[in-house]
């Protein structure tokens, strides 16, 4: 209990801040809910009032971690300048003696997107929750699942002490339950996780994970639980759970496996950004403009160091910056859905163009071509060129012109930066996808230290363009293949 009153304590002046939100723009009538003394026949109601003092809009849910628990309504979008009214029910039936329930309070508010609302009291002549046990003792085939509650409520530990053992009976199986405290806040992150992994939106607690049936309320529960266990126990799987000795190797396993098969595309969607007629022609107009500038080959490798250096930070910020808005957006199932399509679109439209285009240089019209980047910008691009190729800061203006060119260059090569984005975001690690974005960065800035070096070594900018040239319709090619495998990949997983 008193882990409880930390935890919450701690929310509280972390995430709320006086009077429960106040700095996020919320400002919540009561920090919790004192219910006294009551029989366990007679449930209690209260009111409570959310105020939005910001400039915007704010979605406010409460989420019960209990069927004894319940708030009409659940949740409400509360314009500027207004408040909502929630009615809250608790219904002591299940519980006993001294009792601390939580309503998971979620908000769209910045600095406030998860608290807890808490409520607590004596309840007087109800029943105790026998012990519960994390896995039964059947024999049969072993399934395990996940159940995500909140510690010290009663129904839960009777569920788990009473239900879980009499549904192994009736299936014939072994069930090994993983017990998970939503109150915690890791937990509840590894929640969030779970529940998008199965694209179901969070609707209540407690939740049953069993396979990839999520069960949310002690009614869905009650219903569904049976049914989902038998079928896990008859396809003999033990991944049901999220966690757990044997079904944590596999899962672990196969994340390595996809970690390492997902590097093929990383490493291909780099290199052909790298080489993309979008970026190696921006190069090739920088070369050849240091070189009628008069710059000597030791003052290009400088020139080149810099700039590349600030192109490879440019991209891997703009990356990591759409990276966290495509994970944060994913973790809505419907937004999820919905921007899966659009990049199957968008995906196959690029190959489409890419293949036309690639129609066009064969023709000799690469002039032509519809993915290259607008007249408005090259003209901008060519000018800061001219601008800082002058300056006699060399360091500096060339960090400066890789910032400038990337930004300008992100409207053509974005095409394929932004499709690699949302094929990471789908990966299950985090720490994974940003390394992978990183080896994304460092293919895109490949071929412009290979291009600096062969310059510094005597290659001339002359030579180099005719190379491109003659392997631009290739390039097209290699870039249609991406776009169409990068699609069928979003619609096969």
């Amino acid at each position: 209990m008193g882990r409880r009153r930390f935890l919450a304590a701690v929310l509280w002046l972390t995430a709320v801040g006086a009077a429960f939100g106040e700095q996020a723009g919320l400002d919540f009538s009561r920090e919790e809910w004192d219910f006294g003394s009551i029989a366990a026949d007679s449930p209690v109601l209260f009111t409570l009032e959310v105020g939005n003092t910001a400039a915007s809009e704010a979605q406010v849910s409460l989420l019960p971690t209990c069927d004894c628990l319940s708030a009409e309504p659940s949740s409400a979008a509360i314009p500027a300048g207004s408040k909502a009214v929630f009615r809250l029910r608790y219904d002591p039936i299940d519980d006993e003696g001294e009792v601390r329930k939580d309503y998971v309070v979620r908000t769209s508010a910045k600095g406030m997107e998860k608290a807890l609302f808490t409520v607590h009291g004596t309840v007087r002549g109800g029943r105790k929750a026998a012990p519960a046990n994390s896995a039964t003792e059947d024999s049969g085939p072993e399934i395990r699942v996940s159940y995500f509650y909140a510690s010290g409520c009663a129904k839960c530990e009777r569920f788990l002490s009473e239900t879980v053992p009499e549904t192994a009976k009736r299936i014939g199986a072994r069930i090994v339950v993983d017990r998970r405290d939503i109150l915690d806040t890791a937990e509840y992150a590894r929640y969030a996780e779970v529940a998008a992994g199965v694209e179901a939106r969070i609707r209540a607690f407690p939740a049953l994970l069993v396979g990839r049936t999520l069960l949310q309320g002690d009614g869905e529960i009650g219903n569904g639980f049976e049914a989902a266990a038998r079928a896990l126990a008859a396809a003999g799987s033990q991944s049901g759970a999220a966690t757990g000795a044997a079904s944590s190797a596999a899962s672990g396993a196969a994340d390595d496996a996809a970690s390492r098969l997902a590097v093929i595309p990383v490493l291909l969607g780099g290199l052909l950004d790298g080489i993309n007629p979008c970026a190696f022609t921006t190069l090739i107009f920088l070369l050849s403009y240091l070189t009628l500038a008069g710059k000597g080959r030791r003052e290009i490798l400088l020139i080149g160091a810099f700039f590349t250096f600030a192109v490879f930070l440019t991209y891997l910020l703009v990356g990591l910056g759409f990276f966290k808005a495509l994970r944060a957006a994913n973790a809505y199932p419907l937004v999820a859905r919905i921007l899966r399509w659009v990049l199957v679109a968008a995906l196959a439209v690029l190959a489409a163009l890419s293949v036309y285009d690639y129609t066009l240089i064969r023709r000799g019209k690469a002039s032509e071509m519809l993915l290259q980047l607008p007249s408005a910008l090259k003209k901008r691009i060519h000018a800061s060129i001219r601008t800082t190729a002058k300056t006699a800061a060399l360091a500096g203006s060339s960090l400066v012109l890789g910032f400038l060119v990337s930004l300008f260059e992100f409207a053509c090569t974005g095409q394929v930066y932004l499709p690699t984005l949302a094929y990471l975001v789908r990966m299950k690690r985090e720490a994974s996808a940003l390394l992978l974005l990183v080896l994304y960065n460092l293919c895109f800035i490949l071929p412009l230290v290979l291009v600096f070096a062969a310059v510094y070594l005597g290659v001339g900018s002359r030579r180099i363009s005719e190379l491109f040239q003659r392997r631009m319709g290739a390039v097209k090619l290699g870039l249609a293949v991406f776009f169409l495998g990068m699609a069928v990949f979003t619609l096969a997983v």
